[in-house]
């Protein structure tokens, strides 16, 4: 069962949590098999990646826990994301792809960060 640290809103029977992070399929052995492949033992971040000449992607940074950070602990790994990003793009579905040319994960959200959503694979950065 997931476990989640902020946010929640309030609904009819309650207090609920609201998801940060989506998993495909098959991606919850990937990262883990990425962090372990580099010897990192930390959260993986949500985060936003600037390259200078697109606009912004999302991507996986291994980083540690801040105070203010939304938290989730799902299927034995643990995300994290700074609430302003979490507000800027939303809910974030990871997949995997591993074809000849592409390997990586592909991060999209549900408030899209830039037209180019989706389209870019990356690696867990250090």
């Amino acid at each position: 069962m997931p476990y989640y640290n902020y946010p929640r809103q309030a609904d009819k029977k309650g207090v609920k949590a609201i998801p940060i992070i989506k998993l495909e399929p098959g991606v919850s052995q990937a990262i883990r098999a990425s962090l372990d492949d580099k010897g990192i033992q930390q959260p993986a971040r949500i985060d936003l990646n600037f390259s200078g000449c697109c606009d912004a992607s999302l991507c996986l940074r291994a980083d540690a826990i801040l105070e203010t950070d939304l938290t989730l602990e799902l299927d034995g790994l643990t995300f994290v994301i700074n609430p302003e990003t979490y507000q800027l793009v939303g809910e974030v579905t990871a997949s995997y792809v591993d074809e000849m040319r592409r390997k990586g994960f592909v991060l999209t959200s549900s408030k899209p960060a830039g037209e180019w959503d989706g389209f870019g694979i990356s690696d867990i950065k250090i």
